[in-house]
């Protein structure tokens, strides 16, 4: 069974995941409830509850308006950013909030109800290639919350210590089916012990018992609730009883955690499956100090690790399987002994050595002083007969390696690669992913670890590639590509989408994935393929490109998720590495794209209105940015779908551009005039659209000016005025 402490942590640890995982989980499982018409291609949808109330305000993660397509099944994912118009009277109140940062959020209602009543709006969205959603009917229902009748509830109103700060105590009112009222309230408290008050805890619709206790004795305590306006609602009583401050409490032991693992698979400290250790007194308050944990009955291979204060977990990885009851007990640093717990472990067998055979694709992370900041590539692959073959991209360098640089324990997934020349060495761990093996045809297996130095690291992550085969194709294949769209949330203007890239996504029916893309730098389109790891809730696929350009390299590395409606997701950080280039503008050289979407039925982007970007600029300033660059040669330009143009006066000639609208980039070439330091030059430049949304940026090339046989390279921007 179990106990609250058990339900506390695991509430605790889901809501730590990223936010992005929770909205995944939410739109997956929550129940969505706008009346909708039907809608042949796309409609919009609200998680919105009908069951708001007056003076209770709108959690924005209730209210996130979000763009369905009805393709089998509605599809809780979105297009490209959009905006939302609302016909009629929203509850006054309420109001509608865009333009948001987040990709998760652009649109969500927000605000307190102030009056009740059913209200209905109409609600259509506009995308950012023009595309518009039919029309959708959404209808709030507010209630009156002095309609409703109430309850109180208390915790921790039964012994305190006196001179002691109240730790867990309080009240809440509830109504019918246990829904808690957040209107605003008062309350008043009598009877309680000098030194206490009973006042909001900062969560709408708590009370909490604050100060410390002055006096010992028993104490009946009332508790009164009411209208702001003095009307009554309900009231209790509770008796509370202040001990002496010399009173030893009692400390309690808890544990609480996963209860079943694998012999291949380790408890690591602080992670969410290891059971975890604590000790609370009966005052509710958790110990901070130091704990000695004794045990009997642990498998063999598992220990304890209490190295930070008032914690201690279950940590290794077992050597035997079997059920094992264990004891726990723990000592305090004044010598105070807790009460034993008996917690079962139960250790299964390690999965079989052929049951690992696949291909493993892992994403190394970014470190300056490993890998210049350009990230790596790992691709492993092992055979059922425990043969290894595979890659590290370290250092923008390939090094292939053989079963002879490979250890791989299959008893423990335990893995060591010392790719040939190289200079590091890898060590990771293959392990099973319980909490999620239970949806995909084959067990979900996870590679993680470490690639290392002497002097520093940097962690690597990925999972194993789902293997499919043409009587059994995978899900998530289409003879349509996945085109996916970089947002860049950080340096977004306020509704406005910000790709710096473009890259595609085709998976056949046995889940090899060909990627191609098109990015930031003006590179051209370079393809890589890559493998698809399948899960319950979805699939994923690394990304990692070098990206070879005029004036050195670039990568793009990261995650991304993807649906069996062919909607995708993740994150991706662009980084450029030149060596022979002047400076580059601010917040170019290393951008993170936390917010890349995409669909199969987001279309490939055409023309200079490539994702969002004005379809003409009629003014605009063109930048050659380098050291031996000059001033002069800054244009004014008129910039059109597909063609540029020197503005009426300017000194240049020669100008020729070509636009690719399937790929998004310009090319071109001009000469520059001759100046009183240097003679007429030859310009030959490539670019896309930059992260802001607000014009080109790319690469050039040129003869020196001071030397016409040896070629100078710098960034090339064009901006709006």
């Amino acid at each position: 069974m179990k106990t609250t402490a058990d339900l506390t942590r695991q509430s605790a640890a889901f809501f730590h995941l990223p936010t992005v995982c929770l909205f995944f989980v939410g739109l997956l499982f929550g129940s969505l409830t706008t009346t909708a018409q039907a809608a042949p291609v796309y409609r919009l949808q609200t998680s919105l509850s009908s069951g708001l109330k007056v003076g209770e305000e709108i959690p924005s993660w209730e209210g996130l308006i979000l763009v369905l397509r009805p393709s089998p099944g509605d599809n809780f994912w979105y297009r490209l950013p959009h905006t939302v118009q609302v016909t009629g009277d929203l509850p006054p109140g309420i109001r509608l909030v865009q333009n948001q940062a987040a990709f998760f959020d652009l649109a969500h209602f927000a605000g307190t109800p102030t009056q009740a009543g059913q209200f209905t709006v109409q609600l259509q969205a506009t995308m950012a290639d023009g595309l518009t959603t039919t029309q959708e009917t959404v209808t709030f229902s507010v209630s009156d919350p002095r309609d409703g009748s109430y309850t109180v509830e208390t915790w921790g109103l039964s012994r305190l210590r006196q001179g002691l700060q109240v730790g867990k105590a309080g009240a809440f009112l509830v109504g019918q089916w246990q829904s808690l009222l957040k209107a605003p309230t008062k309350v008043q408290a009598t009877g309680l012990p000098a030194g206490v008050t009973l006042a909001e805890s900062g969560s709408a619709g708590y009370y909490s018992l604050q100060g410390a206790p002055e006096v010992v004795g028993k104490f009946s305590v009332k508790l009164a609730f009411s209208w702001p306006d003095g009307a009554p609602i309900t009231e209790t009583s509770v008796d509370l009883e202040v001990l002496p401050a010399d009173y030893q409490p009692q400390q309690t032991l808890s544990v609480v955690g996963s209860q079943t693992i694998r012999k291949n698979v380790a408890y690591a400290p602080q992670g969410y499956r290891a059971p975890f250790l604590y000790v609370e007194d009966e005052f509710g308050a958790r110990s901070s100090e130091q704990l000695t944990i004794t045990t009997t009955g642990l498998p063999a291979g598992l220990s304890i690790d209490s190295q930070t204060p008032g914690t201690g977990f279950v940590v290794g990885r077992p050597t035997e399987t079997g059920t094992f009851a264990t004891i726990f007990r723990a000592t305090l640093p004044d010598g105070t002994t807790t009460n034993e717990v008996v917690f079962s472990i139960e250790v299964l067998p390690a999965i079989p050595f052929t049951d690992l055979a696949g291909t493993y694709d892992s994403v190394v992370d970014r470190s300056e002083s490993l890998n210049g900041n350009n990230g790596g590539r790992l691709r492993l692959t092992v055979t059922r007969s425990g043969q290894t073959t595979g890659f590290l991209i370290h250092n923008l360098v390939r090094y292939p390696f053989s079963s002879a640089a490979v250890t791989l324990d299959p008893d423990t997934g335990d893995v060591t690669i010392a790719p040939p020349g190289a200079g590091v060495t890898v060590s990771g761990s293959i392990a099973l992913n319980d909490e999620f093996s239970f949806g995909s045809p084959q067990p979900y297996f996870d590679f993680y670890g470490v690639v290392a130095n002497a002097s520093s690291s940097a962690g690597f992550n990925g999972a194993r590639a789902t293997v499919r085969s043409a009587a059994d194709p995978s899900p998530y294949a289409s003879d349509k590509k996945i085109n996916l769209v970089f947002v860049n949330e950080s340096n977004a203007p306020a509704g406005q989408p910000s790709g710096a890239g473009f890259l595609s996504a085709s998976i056949n029916s046995v889940g090899n994935v060909t990627l191609t893309v098109w990015a930031p730098d003006g590179s051209a389109p370079v393809s890589l393929a890559t493998t698809l790891s399948e899960t319950p809730y979805g699939a994923t696929f690394p990304v990692y490109f070098i990206l070879p350009n005029s004036s050195g390299s670039s990568t793009l590395a990261g995650q991304i998720f993807v649906n069996a409606d062919g909607d995708a997701a993740g994150q991706l950080s662009w980084y450029q590495s030149a060596t022979n280039r002047g400076a580059f503008p601010d917040g170019i050289s290393l951008v993170d794209y936390t917010g890349v979407i995409g669909s199969r039925y987001t279309p490939e982007p055409t023309g200079l209105n490539l994702l969002g970007l004005p379809e003409s600029i009629t003014t605009a300033q063109l930048e050659l940015i380098g050291d031996e660059v000059a001033a002069e040669p800054e244009l004014a330009l008129t910039v059109q779908r597909a063609a540029l143009r020197a503005a009426p006066g300017a000194q240049v000639s020669g100008m020729k551009m070509k636009f690719d609208k399937k790929s998004g980039i310009l090319t071109g070439n001009m000469t520059l005039p001759a100046t009183k330091t240097s003679r007429a030059r030859a310009v030959t430049f490539r670019g896309v659209r930059t992260p802001k949304g607000t014009g080109i940026i790319g690469h050039f090339t040129t003869p020196s000016a001071a030397k016409s046989t040896r070629r100078v390279a710098g960034t090339l921007e064009i901006g709006s005025r």
